[in-house]
């Protein structure tokens, strides 16, 4: 899997396509807005291109936002009491996500490893792990999290 700055590109308009085209099916279930999607991908992609990452690493820090917006789009498809404001809780571990997204970044140029795969890993598990601490930091403190339960 050989991929370039072109690819990662295309990764991000792609995702936000389609996070676009279920907004607009199924509806807008975090009550954040269209403009929050676009801004998340848009966001990831530019942080992540700042470090000038290897090939596929944007692409993979794109596939970990699209999966946190899952998590919490199907929590939130599941009425509860406690789903109130899970757009707020996702909104909030954006910057535990970007921290890991750019560490990831520097880890990823840095690392002896030419594979575009291992790239594409370090970008999901920089992104994912960065936005997990910071969920459980949430989580633990000021949000309730039952909603996300199937999950953790």
């Amino acid at each position: 899997m050989n991929g370039t700055f072109r690819t990662d590109a295309i990764a991000t308009a792609i995702a936000i396509a389609a996070v676009t085209a279920l907004t607009l099916i199924k509806g807008d279930v975090l009550f954040m807005g269209l403009w929050y999607y676009t801004l998340v991908l848009l966001g990831t992609f530019a942080l992540a291109r700042l470090i000038k990452p290897k090939p596929l690493f944007i692409t993979g820090g794109i596939v970990a936002a699209c999966l946190s917006f899952s998590m919490y789009i199907y929590a939130n498809w599941t009425p509860a009491p406690t789903n109130d404001l899970l757009g707020l809780g996702h909104l909030c571990s954006l910057p535990g996500a970007a921290i890991g997204l750019l560490i990831g970044a520097v880890i990823s140029r840095r690392a002896k490893q030419k594979s575009s795969t291992a790239a594409f890993v370090a970008g999901i598990s920089g992104f994912g792990l960065g936005f997990a601490a910071n969920q459980a930091v949430l989580c633990s403190t000021v949000m309730s999290c039952r909603a996300l339960l199937p999950f953790l």
